[in-house]
């Protein structure tokens, strides 16, 4: 019952965060059912949608740069992810908005695949982390423009440090996929620049704006190109 207010709660604070988390949970009870409980099975995850650099490229499927957000390989993975989802998610919902939010989650999902499909093409990518790691890209942004605060400082400090030691400890284990976090955290900081945070809030100088969609149109552009070549 307990568990059941908690959800409730986090529904009323963030409900996107909170629709995103359970849809996540749905698509990986899916894995688990058609896997035989082998989620970590590369050509099952690619069957089921995982970043896959050959069948973008030549077969032009595009959609693979966005279903991989929600495809996890093993427990660990998405239960890791969903944590981190589950307490960062509410933060970032509130300074950007709801809609914004999601668009943020969303895009800096597939930035991270795309620079992961540019230089890593053969690799199976597969989680969230990419979108979590917009989020951080997000509100180290909204802890840099609102840095008078002291509260939203320390809190974009502690994010910093945060950040830096997952990145630290990815580069350690062939098995993440690092530049899916870091195309993911480029593109949080990407957008938090060129559209802003809740409302009219924390706007940037329109130049910055303007380079931070162009920089997000060349990246979408470099990836057209590529499956033309």
């Amino acid at each position: 019952m307990n568990v059941m207010n908690e959800i409730k709660k986090q529904y009323q604070i963030a409900p996107v965060t909170t629709i995103l988390l359970f849809f996540t949970i749905l698509i990986y009870l899916v894995e688990v059912v058609l896997s035989g409980a082998n989620t970590q099975n590369g050509r099952f995850l690619v069957t089921m949608g995982a970043k896959w650099g050959p069948y973008i490229q030549y077969q032009h499927e595009y959609w693979r740069l966005l279903t991989p957000i929600f495809l996890h390989a093993g427990m660990m993975h998405i239960i890791m992810n969903m944590i981190t989802l589950w307490f960062i998610g509410p933060l970032a919902e509130r300074y950007f908005g709801s809609r914004k939010y999601l668009l943020l989650y969303l895009f800096g999902g597939v930035m991270g695949n795309i620079l992961s499909y540019l230089f890593s093409p053969l690799s199976i990518s597969v989680g969230a982390s990419s979108s979590l790691f917009a989020l951080f890209g997000g509100l180290l942004i909204y802890s840099i423009q609102f840095k008078y605060d002291t509260q939203i400082r320390s809190q974009g400090m502690l994010l910093g440090v945060f950040v830096v030691l997952n990145l630290a400890s990815g580069l350690m284990s062939p098995d993440i996929d690092m530049l899916g976090h870091v195309g993911g955290l480029v593109g949080g900081l990407l957008f938090a620049i060129a559209f802003g945070f809740a409302g009219r809030s924390g706007k940037f100088p329109i130049l910055w704006r303007l380079t931070a969609i162009l920089v997000m149109v060349l990246t979408v552009g470099l990836v057209l190109l590529r499956g033309n070549l």
